[in-house]
């Protein structure tokens, strides 16, 4: 019954399939690697982000719905609405820096390494700190 539910909807013209422009998931794709989420949006995620930015810039008013940050932090730096469902979301924007919880040397959020180079400790994923973080209204 979904099935021709969602067909129906297709051809009354209710709901549109649309796959977003190669510039725009050049953009996700460059924000998230910039913030440090890249490693952790799938392909879907990145052209939920990239159509929604494409929508936005042909005057239409996206709103993404869900409680993934990482979502929610690309979305916010690309200025695309969101509202979360069960959780708080973001609270501010986030920009992530990876380290070693052993002896805390830092690396690039976008290294290919994920072993300390000095004591071979799995590396982890942290917020970089600031002097001034901004606010999400």
């Amino acid at each position: 019954m979904s099935q021709v539910r969602f067909n129906t909807a297709i051809e009354s013209g209710k709901v549109k399939i649309k796959i977003p422009q190669e510039e725009y998931l050049n953009k996700i794709r460059t924000s998230a690697s910039k913030i440090g989420d890249s490693y952790l949006l799938s392909e879907t995620d990145i052209q939920l982000l990239a159509l929604a930015l494409e929508l936005k810039t042909e005057g239409e008013y996206p709103e993404i719905i869900t409680d993934d940050y990482s979502i929610q932090n690309v979305a916010k730096q690309n200025n695309i609405d969101f509202y979360a469902l069960t959780t708080f979301g973001i609270r501010q924007l986030l920009e992530w820096i990876r380290y070693c919880p052993a002896c805390y040397k830092e690396y690039s959020i976008n290294s290919t390494v994920n072993t300390c180079q000095v004591c071979g400790t799995e590396l982890k994923r942290k917020p970089k700190r600031t002097k001034k973080k901004t606010k999400i209204s």
